[in-house]
């Protein structure tokens, strides 16, 4: 008795039998790279605006364009920080004011190439729709090229900050 213990003891190993593990990995393998092309995250750079004392520049150095546009409840103005105001747009129901601004902002980068930046202004009850739809604006404009329809690079650097009280662009400027 104990030599057949013995003997089925110093035999070896046993060999283990992975196939059901191989059969699930094939399985599995498969389905999460499947997954994995639908689990996109989309992500929007954003800077904050800069300070009053950074953007002081040298007096010998030519002011640099430094857009804002401002999103208010009824109206969008678009301006520049140191001129004052370009324009406003009424806010349309139906999102037509975007191509306005859109048209807009593709003459001012026609006129400096190089500007990649801009300021986003909010009221403080801006709805985050809008936020988005205003963001994209900015960013890119629909342009017709060859009987094609591109999308061409605007302002891809947007800063957001809050917007200053309603009246105070207007009474900064007609201060000057």
């Amino acid at each position: 008795m104990k030599r057949r213990w013995r003997s089925k003891r110093s035999g070896g190993p046993p060999e283990l039998d992975i196939t059901a593990f191989m059969n699930l990995m094939v399985i599995l393998v498969p389905f999460l790279l499947i997954s994995a092309v639908f689990s996109r995250i989309t992500i929007l750079e954003l800077d904050l605006p800069a300070s009053a004392a950074e953007q002081q520049a040298p007096k010998d150095e030519p002011e640099k364009l430094q857009l804002e546009v401002i999103l208010r409840d009824h109206v969008v103005e678009i301006g520049d920080r140191k001129r004052g105001l370009l324009k406003q747009v009424e806010v349309q129901p139906d999102g037509s004011h975007l191509q306005q601004v859109s048209e807009l902002l593709q003459q001012i980068k026609a006129r400096f190439p190089d500007k990649r930046d801009i300021t986003l202004l909010l009221e403080t009850d801006i709805a985050y729709e809008r936020l988005v739809e205003m963001m994209d604006t900015l960013r890119v404009a629909q342009v017709e090229q060859a009987g094609e329809t591109v999308n061409a690079e605007l302002f891809p650097a947007i800063s957001i900050g809050d917007a200053p009280a309603a009246g105070s662009r207007a009474s900064a400027k007609d201060r000057k």
